[in-house]
């Protein structure tokens, strides 16, 4: 292995276009597993073959997602079920939760969707310009859309939820009181939520996820609190952030009035902007099981793995060209939403939004740019998904 490789820091700042570091990209073309310092300062290993990835994710028997214990964080200790948890008792909670995640439920949501889009847009529209893409659409559509899937979230506690899902995406940039700190109050508002729900169920998912069972199991309290937390933070925070970084890219181009025309099918843009501007892109976590290999490495039980889905989606032996924004690409395809049984669970819904913001914003601003060059745009730092701050737009 190269020094350079060797004193790789992972996860390192993106280009003003959205890429990833250049030094970066010429490493793991040619090594898509390979040893670097993580996050807090500690090695693992990272890696970013689309064929590694899928490898990894798939086989739980020997990379676990269930957190490291000698980690100190209480996101990792106490956090949302699912993600850190392995089959049999991911599987359980899983099945439960997609009950009510289905396709028949999205589909009625659209309406909503587009409604909610246009009302965003009319806002946007009366503002002055330039306008702030993010405070003013990206963001409000998938909050509103999630609180509205939720069956409702009382208005004063809106600001709270946002402010503890940028504690949870943190990485580095929160102290251990912080997070200690959010998580306690997080869950106390949470579990006045589902009590208040269980008294009144609704047509809603948070109702529906009160009721579901399979057989005589069911989600317990603690689940179904820690599952409600989990979809509103990742139910806004990727979407919100996907639809900022696609906008910025698709308005450098002719694919934007494209869209508008109806020359380019939405659809398309959609995936192609998943792959190529996904929100999470640092890593998610596995840790090794057991003594294994992979791609010719030798990773030891307990060494921590991790997996870029973001490396993933630019590897050039998966598709051509591939930091090339192409929306009609004949080797489509993407890790954004994962792989395996970690799938998100939530991915329709995050499709179903991105299409109808995206397919509106074209058709009602046709002329739209970002009004300053990307080089300007401040990004978030120290968070697992990135963004630029504020989009600052004119039409």
């Amino acid at each position: 292995m190269s020094s350079t490789a060797e004193q790789m820091t992972f996860p390192r700042p993106l280009g003003p276009d959205g890429l990833p570091d250049p030094l970066l990209l010429e490493v793991v073309r040619e090594r898509p597993v390979l040893r670097v310092i993580g996050p807090g300062g500690g090695a693992a290993w990272l890696v970013a073959g689309e064929k590694e990835v899928r490898e990894v994710l798939n086989e739980p028997l020997r990379f676990t997602s269930r957190p490291d214990p000698t980690v100190d964080d209480k996101r990792a200790r106490d956090g949302v079920p699912m993600v850190g948890m392995d089959p049999p008792e991911h599987t359980r909670i899983r099945r439960l939760a997609s009950k009510v995640f289905t396709a028949r439920r999205i589909q009625a949501m659209v309406p909503d969707i587009k409604e909610l889009v246009g009302s965003l847009m009319d806002d946007m529209e009366a503002a002055e310009q330039p306008a702030d893409l993010v405070s003013t659409l990206a963001l409000p559509l998938p909050m509103n859309v999630i609180f509205r899937v939720l069956g409702g979230i009382p208005d004063e506690d809106r600001d709270d939820l946002r402010r503890w899902s940028q504690v949870f995406i943190s990485l580095g940039s929160s102290t251990a009181e912080e997070i200690e700190t959010a998580m306690v109050e997080f869950q106390e508002r949470l579990r006045r939520l589902v009590v208040d729900r269980r008294q009144n169920l609704g047509d809603d998912l948070l109702s529906d996820l009160i009721r579901a069972r399979d057989g005589r199991d069911a989600l317990s309290e603690e689940e179904l609190i820690a599952t409600t937390g989990l979809i509103i933070v990742a139910g806004h925070e990727t979407t919100a952030k996907t639809l900022t970084r696609g906008v910025m890219v698709l308005t450098k181009s002719d694919l934007w009035s494209r869209i508008a025309a109806g020359a380019l099918p939405v659809g398309q843009v959609v995936e192609e902007t998943l792959r190529h501007q996904p929100p999470i892109d640092t890593c998610i976590w596995r840790t090794a099981k057991n003594d294994t290999e992979l791609a010719g490495e030798h990773i030891k039980a307990g060494e921590q793995v991790l997996v870029s889905l973001n490396l993933a989606n630019l590897d050039p032996t998966a598709r051509q060209n591939p930091l090339e924004f192409v929306p009609t690409r004949r080797d489509a395809g993407h890790m954004t939403f994962g792989h395996g049984p970690h799938f998100c669970l939530g991915a329709a819904l995050a499709r179903a939004e991105l299409a109808v913001a995206l397919q509106g914003l074209s058709e009602r601003f046709l002329r739209l740019q970002v009004a300053v060059p990307h080089a300007e745009l401040e990004w978030t730092a120290g968070s697992m998904l990135n963004a630029p701050v504020a989009l600052p737009v004119t039409w």
